[in-house]
Order: structure tokens, then sequence, then C-alpha cells
């Protein structure tokens, strides 16, 4: 007999007598039942992925759209969704991804700014400055541009970055300045898949970057609105607070200057040694305003205020402390957003901490992913197009695989009620591997995508710095800026320059060991979309199916694997190019044409390609090339060998057509 698998119980001895296959598909839908019923109350944590999706997919068209397309979509979803169906979810969802759409369709109408279509010369350049960042070799500033010379009104961009390298700066935020400078128009991607920079300056409203030739003029009387004054008043607290660190801390130089980056936000002090051994060493992450730093901050805050209120017995027994802390915290948390310079990765961190806080104000909990997707979908409506900085998606990859996984150990691991000292310094050690072991784990494909290259001693690392951060650095920060009114704060930042130089010494250490690195040429991004699903399907599930998330691995392994990177590269200028080749003693190098052009762009080629770039530097291309006057010209190997002509001779392009099957024209 065949069993009808429509009904909901069979009899034991239907069942029994049934095919094979049959209680094979029984058995099977009555578990996928069972299991779609455990994570039904969990499909609100995917909004946030439908709305990445259609922010994504926005983001991916070739030409604008028109708007109205969009609202509808949105407007017929949304009713056909009340329909109570078996796919009612299923149009939830693709409401939310067209949600996501006109998010991004309409974020980016809102910063639309004017933007240079072409290179200018040397033009006089006036505005009202904006932020400075300061090193000591170069000073980078924006400016909200008021004129530009020989440019019309409806063509000047609203904002142009500008570097400075020489002496003779004395402008200050709020300033109007006019400055003489080579202007050209945002730099696009230097490398197929590698970060675009131009969409990021886009919706800064960024539409010009430029190199000063004299310093600026300055009109410090010019009129302000209140708007301006009270911007220039905290970027300029800002700017006086990292060089007043940094001037406390003569003798820890680098680490006054990170100390500074963590406080306010500025890192131009921090020398390019120091940022590459955090980075090798998987620390670079303590350089970024990020949720580390606001958890620290405000959690801090929250613990000593409860902790003192909990001293107060009248307090303690008649009034709401554990709220009183959580409020604190809050405001701490919208100081340090001030401070830090309100910068969108400092606001991701803000609005986790903020739900945190809140979700305890109103008797929720505190950590859970309904609250990371809470975040998520703020951040993505309000700008989509964090959906591809690299911050937020490592920052989200490691708190959500986190909280997923003490979900999971809170429900499966025995609890244990040691109190010894012992047991507490274990139970420690062992939460911070874990907890350093899974965020490695989560963000690891995200930094290879991104890159092109992951830390592999980064458990031990973060394991001897994260004491030092949360138990000294952070708690000596905050006594100094309580401190700095009263002008003794001196001594606090020394202590926590000390320590932060302790660290430092520990990313040089870990960075300096052999295979400290590894590099991976550029990969698809159709395997980090599949490792992106599987991640969040393993995380966001709770059903025995979670564990499919896993497949995402084999399959990412099998496309990074067939995906064959570029071997050769042109600048989107087109005064350059490079070919990927192997040297005589079997390693790949990069080979450019001009090896004092574009030195920028042959970073990210090498980058791009999997190659160390502190290792190995670009070569000449008359290593591997024929090269002469005119040019140069060879075969590039990738999945077959092409003859490439490498040419800035114009007049002999058609012979060099006829005689190779590639010709760039510089």
């Amino acid at each position: 007999m065949v069993v009808d698998l429509a009904k909901t119980t069979v009899a034991r001895e239907d069942f029994a007598e049934a095919p094979p296959a049959s209680r094979i598909l029984f058995l099977t839908a009555n578990a996928l039942r069972r299991w779609a019923v455990m994570d039904f109350g969990r499909i609100s944590l995917w909004t946030p992925a439908a709305i990445g999706a259609g922010a994504g997919l926005y983001f991916g068209l070739k030409a604008e759209p028109d708007w109205r397309l969009g609202a509808l979509a949105f407007a017929l979803l949304a009713v056909v969704s009340m329909w109570r169906g078996p796919f009612q979810r299923a149009f939830m969802a693709l409401m939310f991804a067209a949600l996501g759409f006109i998010a991004a369709d309409w974020r980016t109408a809102q910063v639309d700014a004017p933007q240079l279509s072409r290179e200018l010369g040397i033009v006089e350049t006036t505005g009202r400055l904006i932020s400075v960042e300061e090193s000591a070799r170069r000073r980078r500033y924006v400016l909200e541009l008021l004129s530009i010379e020989d440019l019309a009104a409806d063509e000047t961009p609203r904002r142009a970055r500008v570097t400075w390298r020489g002496e003779g700066f004395h402008a200050k935020p709020g300033d109007l300045v006019s400055v003489r400078a080579r202007l050209s128009p945002p730099p696009p991607p230097v490398a197929p898949g590698a970060f675009d920079f131009a969409r990021q300056l886009y919706f800064q409203r960024i539409g010009a970057v430029g190199i000063a030739v004299t310093p600026p003029h300055v009109d410090s009387e010019a009129a302000k609105s209140i708007g301006q004054k009270l911007a220039a008043r905290i970027e300029i607290m800002r700017i006086s607070l990292a060089a007043r660190i940094i001037r406390e801390t003569p003798r820890l130089e680098q680490g006054g200057a990170i100390l500074a980056a963590i406080v306010t936000g500025k890192r131009g002090a921090i020398s390019d040694q120091s940022e590459a051994a955090l980075r090798d060493a998987g620390l670079a992450h303590l350089l970024a305003i990020s949720g580390l730093h606001m958890g620290l901050a405000t959690g801090l805050v929250f613990f000593t205020v409860r902790f003192g209120l909990a001293a107060v017995e009248p307090f303690a027994l008649r009034y709401p402390i554990k709220k009183w802390a959580a409020a604190a915290a809050l405001l701490s948390g919208i100081f340090y957003l001030v401070l830090s310079g309100g910068g969108w990765s400092a606001r991701r961190a803000f609005i986790m901490a903020a739900i945190m806080f809140i979700a305890i104000l109103v008797d929720r909990r505190a950590l859970s992913l309904r609250n990371v997707a809470i975040a998520a979908t703020i951040i993505l409506l309000t700008t989509p197009e964090a959906l591809f900085h690299p911050g937020f998606q490592m920052s989200f990859a490691a708190v959500t695989a986190l909280i997923a996984a003490y979900e999971w150990f809170t429900l499966h691991a025995k609890a244990e009620f040691e109190n010894s000292w012992a047991a507490k310094v274990r139970q420690y050690l062992t939460a911070l591997a874990l907890t350093d072991s899974i965020a490695a784990l989560a963000t690891a494909p995200y930094a290879l995508f991104h890159f092109n290259r992951v830390a592999i001693y980064s458990l031990p690392a973060n394991m001897a710095a994260m004491p030092i951060m949360g138990l000294f650095i952070v708690p000596f920060a905050i006594l100094a800026l309580l401190l700095t009114p009263l002008g003794l704060d001196g001594w606090a930042w020394r202590v926590a320059a000390w320590w932060m130089e302790l660290v430092l010494h520990i990313a040089g250490a870990v960075s300096g060991l052999e295979g400290a690195v590894s590099t991976t040429p550029q990969w698809p991004q159709s395997a980090m979309i599949a490792l992106t699903v599987g991640g969040l399907w393993l995380c966001l599930s709770r059903a025995p199916w979670r564990l499919a998330g896993f497949a995402a691995i084999p399959i990412a392994a099998l496309l990074v694997s067939q995906h064959r990177p570029p071997a050769l590269f042109v600048s989107a200028s087109g005064r350059n190019a490079g070919v990927i080749a192997e040297n005589g003693e079997g390693d790949r190098v990069l080979y450019v044409y001009s090896t004092r052009r574009e030195k920028f762009a042959a970073r990210m080629w090498e980058e791009a390609a999997g190659l160390d770039i502190e290792m190995v530097r670009p070569k000449a291309l008359e290593n591997v090339f024929t090269c002469d006057v005119s040019g140069c010209a060879g075969t590039v190997f990738n999945r077959a060998a092409i003859t490439a002509v490498i040419t800035e001779d114009k007049a002999s392009l058609a012979e060099d057509c006829q005689r190779a099957d590639l010709v760039v024209a510089l």
C-alpha cells in the first residue's frame, strides 16, 4: 500500500507495511515540519538580510532605475503579504527587499551632489574647513566648497578632500579658507572587485580630491551658521584632545598616537609600521571606533555606576539602580559618539550599544539576535551603502556568530558552580579564547575577500591584548577624560599609553612570526555571498537543519578554485599597467610598466593578486617583456597565453594591433 503523506498520523501497522521510500519521505516531511515550527518565531531575524539583498540589487544595477517602480513593487508586496497563506512569508521577504531597494535609491538621491568629470589643473579653491586629519608628513582636510576657479556653480562639487604636505597650515575647522590645489574626480576601483573609493566618497558628498600646492589662506572672521559653529567646536575639541594625548605621552609616541585614535578617531599620527604590525597580528580592530571600544567604554560606565549605587543601601533597596546605570551608560555612549567624530562605523557601534541599554530600560534581554537584527535594519535603512563596507560586514558577522554560539552553549553546556579564584580565571580564559576563536572564524572570510590577507596568529595576540584593553587602557582613558577639565589628566594618559605600548609590542612579536599572514588572490563575489548566506543560516536557525549552513564552505571553495584572478591590470587613469608573472625563482611578482607612476594602484594590484605587499615590491616590466622607447611586448599567461603590447606610441597602434592579441595604449 502507499502511505498518504497528507495525513499527519498514520497507524503504526500501516506505517510498518509501507514501502521504505514512502516511510523515508514521511519521516523527512515530518522532520521538516517540526524544524519549520522551531524556526517560525525567528523568521524576523532575516529582515536585515532581505533589506540588504534589495539594497545590493539597487547598487548592482548599471543604470539608475525609476524610483516609482520600487515604490510600486513595495506597495503591491505589502498588500499581498497581508494575505494569510502558505507564501505569506515569501511575500514579506520580497517586501523587505523592495524596502531595501527604496532605501538605497532614496539615500543615493539624498546625497546626490556634483562630481568632477575631469581632472583640473591648479585652481583657486574656496570653502569652509570641515575636518582635518594630521600626520607627520601631511594634512588631509575636507572643505565644504563655495567655489572653484573657472568652474560653474552648478558643476562645483559639494565637498573636496585635499592633501597638504608642507608647513604653514594654521586653519581651524569652521574657518573659511582659500587654497590653490590640483583637483581630480574621486578614484574608481583600481582592480576588479576592489574597494570602490568613489562610491564611499560619493556618500560623503565628496566630489573632488586633490593635492594643495599652497597653504590655505584663512578668513576666520567669515560668518558661520549655528550648525557650522557647533560642528567646528566639536572638531576643534577632537583635534585638541588628540594633540593633548600625544603631547602628554612624549616618550610613548606610538602608544599615545594609538590611544588618541581610540579616543578621538584621529589616526593620522600612527606610523605605517605600527599599523602594519597591528594588522598582521589580527589587532587592527583596535584602531577603529567599533563595538569593542563602545562596548568597553559604556559597559565600564554601566558597571561602575551600578556598583556605586548598590553600595548605598537606600538607593539599592528603593530605586531601579540597574536602569539608572543603563541611562548613564547610554549618555556616555552619546558623548563617545560625538567625541569620536560620529563616523558611520561609530554610529553603528552606538546603535548596537543603545539598543542593549534601551532593552534594559524596558526590561528586555540586553543581548539577543533580535537586537542585532534591529541594529542592522536601522543601519541598512539609513545608510544602505554600509552593506559593502568591510567594517559593517565584519562587525555584524562577529557579533551574530558570538551571540548565536553563546545561545547554543547556554542550552547545551553544563553549568559550573565553582567559586574559587582558579576556577574564575580558568573560566575567563576559556571564554576569552572561545570568543576570539569564534570572532576570528566569522570575520576571516571577509578579511580574505576585502584585504586578501588574514592573520594566522590572531587568537594568541587577542588573548594577550584584550585583557590589557579591558582592564587597563579603557579604564585609565575614561579616568583621563574625567580629569581633563581639571587639568589633572596627564598621568592617566601616560599610564594608558604605556599599556598601549605593551599591546604594540605584542603585535610586533606576533606579526614577526614566520607564517603570521596568509594571502590569497581576489575572491569572486559569489563565494562571499555563499559564505554569508550559509553563515546566516547556521547562526539564525535553531533547528537541526542549521547544519546545512556548513555546505557553504565547500561551495565557496569550489567557486574560489574556479576563479582566475586578473593577470594584467591597467590603471583607471591609463597612465600605467602591470602584469603578474613568475620570476626566475618560481614566485609570482607584479611587473609594472612604470615603477614611478600610480604607486597606490600597484599596491592594490598586488593585493588583488594575493601577493604580500610587505615582502615583494613591483618590478619593472622590462624584466619579463621586451621593451624599447615606444613600449613593451610579451606574453601574458592566464587561462591561455596572450600576446600583449603596452605602448605610449600611438603612431604604432595599427602595427601593434596586427601582431598582438591585446594592445594597451597608455
